[in-house]
């Protein structure tokens, strides 16, 4: 893959001048100031891979976000880190080129401080996943991370790019944060040419406003639907590209509730499916603009912000004790995928709250009693 460059600037709309021979027009709208990124890089034939590229940005606040980029991507994505410069190493120690944009194959995520989802796209010209009302806004700046999946199906390079535009405001215009929900379900598992479903319902933990929703799925993805548990869909679809994005006026969901969506997937390969970032792998993710912001429900976490939060819907007939013992024998978080599913709906709180202590403790069977037990009786 040949790389290529990618800029940053701030750019302020203005209006253009008129004769002096014609009326004044009225006075033009306010400009809107903007963060402007910009990334390219040259797919090589055949290549199915995700390329990524920091940038440091102002300090401010940002009210919508405006993607378009080449096509041959399935998705473009911006990411708030916490380091204060660009890094030259991942976290755990790995020297990587960063001056420029460079291979992320593997998600974005991996050995990266990411905080949160900021802004992106899964439409070349479409919709963006950033947009709040008057005076609801997010908190932008420092270091940023541009993310790009881009699949070359062709038999030549593919030349790629990518714009990115925020509108910012100033502090006094915002009378409320808003963030980005990114539910994302890592328990998928689809059988050799067969269908299977994921599910999870995520907790709201504070009154919140959607203002718009999205899916994001892979090739197998034939359906996905959301909902407030126990309600009718408020976000049905069946596209894993050019994603609808459907946008809501005081859609509010009430703390104490929670967030259901599930993927339908149909595998046509005779290999088994897992959760991953290639366009072979697959993905569940419900993505949306709300306010007010609050951490643990943007990223579907516990109570204490530290953990996965919510419960993973099993789809088989297994007990919780049953379930417990596959997962205690498990080497690898397929396997663990695997015991999950298998598990009976009517279970899978006492196997959700299994699993999260599992992933949290260094010596499960000591810190897990009461997990251990609750499952144990079902």
């Amino acid at each position: 893959m040949r790389l290529l460059f990618a800029s940053l600037s701030i750019l302020t709309l203005g209006a253009s001048a008129c004769s002096n021979n014609e009326p004044p027009p009225p006075p033009p709208p306010p400009p809107i100031p903007q963060i402007v990124l910009d990334m390219s890089a040259t797919i090589a034939a055949g290549a199915d891979l995700e390329y990524c590229r920091f940038v440091t940005v102002p300090e401010t606040w940002v009210t919508k976000d405006t993607i378009e980029f080449t096509p041959g991507s399935h998705h473009v994505l911006v990411y708030q880190t916490s380091y204060t410069s660009i890094p030259t190493q991942k976290d755990d120690g790995t020297k990587v080129d960063t001056s420029g944009v460079f291979d992320c194959s593997g998600a974005a995520f991996s050995g990266w401080s990411l905080t949160k989802l900021v802004g992106g796209s899964q439409n070349p010209h479409g919709e963006a996943m950033l947009s709040f009302p008057e005076g609801i806004g997010m908190k932008l700046g420092g270091v940023l991370l541009i993310n790009a999946h881009y699949r070359n199906g062709s038999d030549g390079a593919l030349a790629t790019d990518i714009k990115i535009k925020f509108d910012t405001t100033t502090a006094d215009a915002i009378t409320q944060e808003g963030d980005l929900l990114f539910l994302d379900n890592p328990l998928i598992a689809v059988p050799p040419h067969g269908t299977a479903r994921a599910q999870r319902k995520c907790p709201v933990y504070r009154d919140i406003t959607i203002a718009n929703i999205q899916s994001h799925m892979h090739g197998h993805g034939v359906s996905f639907e959301a909902r407030v548990a126990g309600g009718a869909p408020f976000y049905v679809n069946d596209r894993w590209e050019d994603v609808p994005v459907q946008t809501y006026e005081g859609f509010r969901v009430p703390a104490g509730s929670q967030l259901d969506y599930v993927c339908n997937y149909h595998n046509t390969t005779g290999t088994a499916i897992y959760r991953g970032a290639r366009g072979t792998d697959e993905m569940c993710t419900l993505i949306g603009s709300y306010y007010p912001a609050d951490p643990r429900t943007s990223g579907c976490l516990d109570e204490t912000g530290t953990r996965p939060g919510g419960d993973w819907i099993g789809q088989g007939t297994a007990t919780c004790a049953k379930t417990m013992g596959c997962m205690q024998a498990a080497t690898t978080l397929q396997h663990v995928t695997d015991c999950i599913l298998a598990a009976a709906p009517n279970v899978s709180r006492a196997s959700s709250d299994l699993l999260r202590c599992f992933y949290a403790s260094q010596t499960p069977q000591t810190e897990c009693g009461a997990q251990i037990q609750a499952c144990a009786a079902q």
